[in-house]
């Protein structure tokens, strides 16, 4: 009895050996790809208004007449979906007025306009509004708005500004890192002139 015992035990301890023998592993790889959007200026105030200057106004300054923004102001809304967590930078420029219907926009007088206390260049780009790649993260969609009220955006029309109707443009960059464009618009501004 006992050597039946032992042969039993000692097949089942073979049997268990040659199975771990011929043990084998394998792995299966599963790929995935996020692909990156777009970096673009989804919404833009098209237009804003200003109140009218009149020539008595014009006579009383010293070298300029301060009017301030009317409606609701600016609103420009940006979404990145780039996935490069480097944030954007949105700039404006603002070169001066022009003669409304005038097809070469040639500049008459030259305004500035400021945008919360800080003035718009005539060229390049000022910033206006960013965002930073953190602030994205937070977002459900990438979309993020700068606003600013009308109150805080403010046109010096020069004292030598004849009378007539004029426009002016801000032209939007928008930027992601440093130096690298990726799209622009334009919100025209028309002060109404006596």
């Amino acid at each position: 009895m006992k050597k039946i015992i032992l042969a039993s035990l000692l097949s089942v301890s073979m049997l268990g050996a040659s199975t771990s023998a011929f043990a084998d592993t394998a792995t299966t790889t599963g790929d995935v790809e996020v692909t990156g959007g777009a970096l673009k200026l989804t919404k833009n105030t098209a237009s804003l208004s200003f109140g009218d200057v009149t020539v008595q106004q014009l006579l009383g300054a010293d070298s300029s007449v301060p009017t301030t923004a009317t409606g609701t102001g600016l609103s420009e809304e940006v979404q990145d979906l780039t996935g490069s967590d480097k944030g954007w930078v949105l700039g404006a420029n603002f070169a001066g007025l022009y003669a409304r219907g005038d097809a070469d926009k040639k500049i008459v007088s030259q305004a500035t306009l400021s945008i919360d206390g800080t003035p718009l260049a005539a060229t390049g780009a000022t910033q206006v509004y960013a965002a930073t790649g953190a602030d994205v993260k937070k977002t459900t969609d990438g979309k993020l708005t700068g606003k600013t009220d009308a109150s805080k955006i403010v046109m010096n029309v020069p004292k030598t500004t004849q009378v007539g109707k004029y426009s002016g443009d801000i032209n939007w960059t928008l930027t992601a890192g440093p130096d690298n464009g990726v799209a622009a618009t334009t919100t025209n501004v028309a002060p109404a002139a006596e």
